[in-house]
């Protein structure tokens, strides 16, 4: 070939560029003691703080998945996921060959075509050739100098596979850049007539065609499957929850609303038939209960009043006919007791001023010169519980302080009764001044039936005081403790939630 083809253009070639050099700046001299005092104290924080968040994490963790829901859901997603994964990776495999057979047949076709066109053309044509190859073909031609900069194609396994086929094809070795004097793009360097030349083409020609399009599938699928799971898991879950719910109902007392055995899966049917064939019998068994409990109380309490009338009107020693009707009275008292303990009723929730009960209560005990009260009472917020089961758990406690804890040298029981706020509840605190209780025996006195009276008086009771106490505040939603005070006697403390948190 007797003239090198001609090129509108040509490319500057780079030049380096000097940095400037930084002044050193004189820094003070530390102590290295205070260095090391200093990093190890950082160092032990940032551990504390460390294992701190991974502790919470971890919990956070367990809780969640330690849920049916959640692990149904991460299962589900995990399965679906994996699945997802390996149909692209597949996908894509079998995608590759036939991609990159295609996009070097279309890069030899340029490169043949480049060729012939410049070779064949007439010398005087081939600046306006090379235009229209850049205008209407993106495809341009530039000259290869010896001090272009050209950074090399970073090869995965399409890119090496393509640079194999187009060699194959040329049967030649041409080279491959990412980038020339800092232009992105396909580079590829080859020779038209023994002169070296760069071909630039655009980078779309060998980036997968598909890769951005089955991306965006593979989203769109992704998200379709956290839809489905979180179906699917509510679907496997909500059969439970409605026993959940169910079971809470009946351990509640209340046997009105009952499963689902019509609609459903046949597993979830026959559970349903079971548990409210459970339901029934237990409904049942509670008012036979009920029924029993009415004919013990009026059975046994109608000759008890004939007692008491024939001891009153027959018995003519005073002192006899008084033990005769304090036996009576006594047997009375423990009958209610019994009758109290067996109660299962929820009580009704609403509000209650504290500061008031407390007041009325007072007023009762008033004339009572058997107990003195002495009460710390300052206002406090209303609370959610039941009135009537509040003054009777504080009666109880002050009977009970009457019979067990009279004050070490008096006639009487003196009784400190307090209100406190705390951040969600109100405390309410009896205190007597009585012996108190072996340490022992405090996890005791709430059992039914148990009487902690060695230490403190010989008075006789059922055992059923504290033990109805414990039960009617578990029914109120509070919390009970007990302790010896400071000072000797027994303190009785009670937690009840504030009004605004259980007000739904």
């Amino acid at each position: 070939m007797s003239s090198s083809p001609t090129t509108p253009t040509t490319e500057p070639t780079a030049k380096p560029t000097a940095k400037p050099t930084a002044k050193p700046i004189a820094e003070p001299i530390a102590d290295p003691t205070t260095e090391r005092t200093t990093d190890a104290a950082g160092q032990a924080h940032t551990a504390r703080s460390g294992i701190g968040l991974w502790q919470r994490l971890s919990n956070w963790i367990s809780d969640v998945f330690g849920r049916l829901y959640w692990r149904t859901f991460a299962l589900i997603v995990l399965l679906v996921s994996a699945s997802l994964a390996t149909w692209f990776q597949s996908f894509r495999l079998l995608e590759l060959g036939p991609q990159v057979a295609q996009t070097s047949r279309q890069i030899t076709s340029l490169i043949d075509l480049t060729r012939l066109a410049l070779i064949h053309s007439d010398p005087q044509y081939r600046v306006s050739l090379l235009d229209d190859l850049a205008k209407k073909e993106g495809i341009y031609i530039y000259p290869r100098n010896p001090g272009d900069q050209w950074v090399p194609m970073n090869h995965s396994e399409f890119t090496k596979r393509l640079e194999t086929a187009v060699n194959s094809r040329l049967k030649e070795q041409l080279d491959f850049a990412d980038a020339v004097n800092d232009r992105p793009g396909l580079w590829i360097g080859f020779r038209i007539a023994g002169d070296p030349y760069w071909l630039l083409l655009d980078r779309s020609r060998i980036d997968p065609s598909l890769s951005e399009t089955w991306a965006s599938w593979g989203v769109i699928a992704t998200l379709l499957a956290l839809i489905g799971a979180a179906v699917i898991a509510s679907f496997v879950n909500k059969p439970l929850r409605d026993l959940r719910l169910a079971t809470a109902r009946v351990g509640a007392g209340n046997y009105s609303q009952m499963l689902d055995e019509e609609s459903g899966m046949r597993e979830i049917r026959e559970v349903n038939r079971g548990f409210n064939r459970m339901a029934r019998s237990l409904q049942e068994v509670e008012e036979e209960r009920a029924l029993m409990l009415a004919g013990i109380s009026h059975d046994i309490r109608t000759p008890l009043a004939r007692l008491r009338l024939e001891a009153e009107l027959s018995v003519p020693d005073e002192q006899s006919r008084q033990n005769i009707i304090d036996d009576i009275e006594q047997a009375d008292r423990i009958i209610s007791k019994f009758l109290e303990y067996a109660r299962s009723t929820r009580p009704r929730l609403e509000t209650v001023d504290l500061n008031a009960l407390i007041d009325f209560v007072r007023d009762r005990y008033q004339k009572d010169e058997t107990v003195v009260l002495h009460l710390r009472t300052p206002p406090v917020p209303a609370v959610r519980a039941n009135t009537l089961e509040l003054q009777r758990v504080i009666v109880n406690l002050v009977e009970n302080a009457k019979r067990y804890a009279l004050t070490p040298g008096e006639v009487h029981t003196d009784l400190d009764i307090s209100l406190q706020r705390c951040v969600d509840s109100v405390q309410l605190s009896v205190r007597d001044h009585g012996p108190g209780v072996p340490e022992e025996q405090l996890a005791q006195l709430t059992q039914p039936f148990f009487r902690g009276d060695a230490a403190r008086t010989s008075a006789k009771g059922t055992g059923l005081g504290l033990s109805i106490v414990d039960k009617t505040i578990a029914a109120l939603g509070g919390r009970l403790e007990l302790r010896n005070a400071e000072g000797g006697g027994l303190e009785v403390r009670i937690w009840l939630p504030l009004q605004s948190e259980r007000s739904d």
